[in-house]
Parts: structure tokens; C-alpha cells; sequence
């Protein structure tokens, strides 16, 4: 809070107390603010400054009067009028504004809000959420016809279709039987075809 000087006005003037620090107004020399009246105690009110307002607080044995009636202390804000050692003692006048909050530093600004992400997931997780449906599952002889243990087909993973056999022509399918011996033979016929060839040609040449 930024506090603000309090104005003291007693018969003999007015006065401006800094709220550095306490004030005492009495009758006695060491006093702030002095007063002869003999109704006036050496120390009888203290003006405290205080984060809330300032104070005045009785330190007398006659006390201190607001409109009639006795008080221990009184917060000042705006003007108050006190009578010191009765309700018809001298009469002093103190005037204090309010306490003014503490300006905020240039440049700050608030944190931006959160977002809330309950109800989302409140909705993704509640009863009527859907679960996206599972693969269909790939029936047995879905490729080329062939299943698992079925003669020139190997078995792979589940839903993948089956190895063909090594020397079967790409996107044909298990070869037939006799086809499938044709082609183990072929490299021996190849190899035959060739030494008679040989042999014919000595046999001319001699």
C-alpha cells in the first residue's frame, strides 16, 4: 500500500506528519505536535502509520473523545475530530486519505489460461465412445487357392499368403505335378542335349 502523510490541526496551527514513522501529540517537550492545555498528558496520542491507514492510538490517562465517547484508537481515513481529556477538551483535527494500492510493474501480464482438456477426454472416455472396428481377418486359401500343409505351399503369418516354391513363375499359383518335375529336369536334359551335339560334331569332323 502506498501510504500517505497525515494532517494535524490543533489550536496553535496545522502540521504534516511523514508516515516514515510514529508521531506523538502532548504536552511535553519530546511531543511532535506540543499543546499547553493542562487536560493534555505529556504523551497522549501516538499517530502510527500502518499498511491499512494510520492510527491514533490514546496514550493517556484522560483518553481521547470521538463524538461524545471515549476510544482507545481510531483509524483515520478521510477527516476525523478528536477532543483530548474529555468530551470538552481541546479539539484537534486529523485528515489522512485512504491507502492507494501499489501500481503493478510496466510489462507484466497475466498467464494465459489453461486449456481444459477434461470434458474431451471425458468424451473420449465415457460410455458412448466407439473404438475404431479390428482388420477382417483373411480366410484360409483367400491367395491363389492354397492353404496351410497343402502340397507346394508353405504356410506364412496369419492373414499373409503362402510362400510359393522355389522356380514357380510369379502370380501363377502352386504348379501342377508334372510340371513341377519338367522343370527339375530341365538343366539334366540341357546338359544331354548338349554332349550329343558334341558328339555328332567329332563324329563329322572324323
Amino acid at each position: 500500500m502506498n501510504l500517505t502523510s497525515i494532517r494535524v490541526t490543533t489550536p496553535a496551527g496545522t502540521v504534516e506528519l511523514s508516515p516514515d514513522r510514529s508521531h506523538v501529540i502532548g504536552r511535553g517537550r519530546e511531543a511532535d505536535v506540543p499543546l499547553t492545555d493542562t487536560k493534555v498528558s505529556r504523551r497522549h496520542v501516538e499517530l502510527v502509520p500502518e499498511p491499512g491507514g494510520w492510527i491514533a492510538r490514546d496514550l493517556s490517562s484522560n483518553g481521547i473523545w470521538r463524538d461524545g465517547t471515549r476510544s482507545r484508537q481510531v483509524v483515520v481515513h478521510g477527516e476525523v475530530v478528536l477532543h483530548l481529556g474529555g468530551s470538552n477538551g481541546p479539539r484537534i483535527v486529523l485528515w489522512a486519505a485512504q491507502p492507494r494500492p501499489d501500481p503493478e510493474p510496466r510489462g507484466a501480464r497475466p498467464a494465459p489460461p489453461t486449456k481444459d482438456n477434461s470434458e474431451a477426454q471425458t468424451v473420449l472416455a465415457g460410455p458412448g465412445a466407439r473404438m475404431a472396428p479390428p482388420p477382417p481377418a483373411v480366410p484360409a486359401g483367400a491367395w491363389g487357392g492354397a492353404s496351410a500343409g497343402a502340397p507346394g505351399g508353405v504356410a506364412g503369418p496369419a492373414g499373409a499368403p503362402p510362400s510359393q516354391p522355389a522356380g514357380a513363375p510369379a502370380g501363377t499359383g502352386t504348379p501342377a505335378p508334372a510340371l513341377a518335375g519338367l522343370m527339375r529336369m530341365l538343366p539334366t536334359l540341357i546338359w544331354l542335349a548338349a554332349v550329343g551335339f558334341t558328339l555328332g560334331a567329332l563324329v563329322a569332323l572324323s
